[in-house]
């Protein structure tokens, strides 16, 4: 989804964003003249959801409310209730392609992979009902060495969705350049 550009550290948000029903009520619900709530309720959803966030390698969404909500300043009170959660799954549904539902999931296993890995003092020490061990050191010798190439193909699919991205944007913008199939097929 076009609309939100973080720049220099501030989130800018295209006017016609305001329009969509999900951010309109979070711009209704803010009182406040200046709206700074609204404003950084769209930051928290920014943040929160959006595919280019460092926050996304937290991957317990409680523990990632809490530091995004405490960098970003939000009362401490303050909670996702049911108008930014339906934001946050409308920017969702809107704004991942299947190339950026591909590589979010895969951040999502490597941060599992790393939680694996952070655990291996409990895991070498696990045994069976049998007193033998339930993980040996293979195992984990082996998860390691497969880090390097993890990371490599992190990198690659991370480049490819900026690119993805840039692609789309270029389109929405009103770029002149078209991609495969947008004119039609002339058979003649």
């Amino acid at each position: 989804m076009n609309g939100f550009e973080l720049k220099d550290w501030t989130l800018t948000i295209s006017p016609e964003i305001w329009g969509l029903s999900p951010f309109k009520k979070i711009l209704k619900k803010d009182k406040n003249r200046n709206k700074d709530i609204a404003l950084k309720e769209m930051l928290f959803i920014y943040y929160y959801t959006d595919i280019k966030s460092n926050y996304l390698i937290i991957s317990n969404l409680k523990d990632r409310e809490e530091e995004i909500k405490k960098d970003i300043e939000l009362p401490t009170n303050w909670k996702i209730d049911s108008v930014v959660q339906e934001a946050i799954e409308f920017y969702n549904n809107r704004s991942l392609t299947v190339i950026g539902k591909l590589y979010k999931n895969a951040l999502k296993a490597a941060n599992d992979i790393s939680e694996y890995l952070t655990r291996t003092d409990v895991l070498l020490t696990e045994r069976d009902e049998r007193g033998k061990p339930v993980n040996d050191i293979a195992k984990i010798t082996g998860a390691i060495t497969k880090v390097k190439g993890i990371m490599q193909d992190l990198k690659a699919a991370e480049k490819e969705v900026i690119k993805e991205q840039e692609e789309l944007e270029g389109r929405m913008k009103g770029s002149k350049t078209m991609g495969l199939y947008e004119s039609g097929i002339d058979f003649e």
